[in-house]
């Protein structure tokens, strides 16, 4: 857990002066690497958008800093895109990947019944990735979150980017006249 420390130390500081509610991402080293602030004002969102993701971290554990890191922000919403650590250093299978999630759904919903989760795939079309991808669609179905797919992401020339236009929809619930338009 020593690993986490500094940056669970960074988010405390902030979580302190920052406005409740809103929406947070938790993740991993993809998540981390998405430049939140920056993208909701270039999209011009109207609802406060943090990044509370650290650097590898695995979704085994995740449920023991999520507190601290994501709850003191008493979030509407959380998006969570973990399990690219686990898979890529070899450290879970699919299954022990999608039971950690589950525990840490749990950990959520008995800390705040009402806040909403978007469960994030990872951002890879390998082949162990898919399967992941998968599992995860169904765990969030069957808990009743939302699930996001952005592993078409990893193709783009800036996947970062690529990934949160496709998770604004997710943050705010709504389609601007600009978003229909890109359907059309």
């Amino acid at each position: 857990m020593n690993e986490y420390q500094k940056e669970l130390q960074y988010y405390s500081r902030l979580n302190s002066i920052s406005r409740k509610g809103g929406v947070v991402l938790f993740g991993s080293t993809f998540g981390k690497n998405i430049p939140v602030s920056e993208l909701a004002q270039t999209f011009e969102m109207d609802c406060s958008v943090y990044n509370r993701s650290f650097n590898d971290l695995s979704v085994s554990d995740a449920a023991e800093i999520f507190g601290e890191a994501v709850m003191t922000l008493q979030p509407d919403k959380i998006i969570i895109q973990l399990g690219e650590t686990d898979l890529e250093r070899g450290y879970k299978s699919v299954a022990e990947i999608t039971s950690a999630f589950e525990e840490l759904i749990n950990k959520i919903r008995k800390a705040d019944k009402k806040v909403k989760i978007v469960v994030v795939s990872v951002c890879s079309d390998e082949k162990e990735t898919v399967l992941l991808n998968k599992s995860l669609e169904v765990l969030a179905e069957r808990h009743r979150c939302q699930f996001a797919d952005i592993s078409c992401s990893a193709h783009s020339e800036i996947p970062f980017v690529k990934a949160f236009s496709s998770l604004r929809l997710f943050i705010t619930d709504k389609l601007s006249l600009s978003d229909v338009m890109s359907f059309a």
